[in-house]
């Protein structure tokens, strides 16, 4: 014998429906958010990739600015040096008092 709807029965599938559609719509956000992780996650690959790069970059760029400014500072102190050396051989004995004086002057300070 068939049996008639009941309201109580009707609520029940609406409500298993209702259920379903919302655990479908739970699995569709996780998919979505796996989706989104993985996504996210290739990005800060690359990012920190091209960072690397750039670092790499930037510190091969300072080495050469040291190494220009190392080799101006070298050509400085040869240049004073040969100053240093053409005042010596044009004046020796006031090169020696003065040598001898800044001695002393060192000697008693410390």
């Amino acid at each position: 014998m068939a049996r008639a709807a009941t309201p109580t029965s009707r609520n029940n599938e609406n409500g298993d429906d209702a259920a379903n559609d919302l655990n479908a719509e739970i699995a569709a956000l996780r998919e979505d958010i796996a989706s989104i992780t993985a996504t996210l996650g290739d990005v800060v690959k690359n990012r920190a990739g091209d960072a690397k790069d750039e670092a790499v970059r930037i510190g091969k760029k300072m080495e050469r600015k040291g190494e220009e400014a190392l080799e101006s500072v070298q050509d400085s102190f040869e240049s004073a040096e040969s100053d240093l050396k053409a005042a010596i051989r044009e004046r020796p004995i006031s090169s020696v008092l003065i040598a001898a004086g800044v001695g002393y002057i060192i000697s008693k300070i410390m």
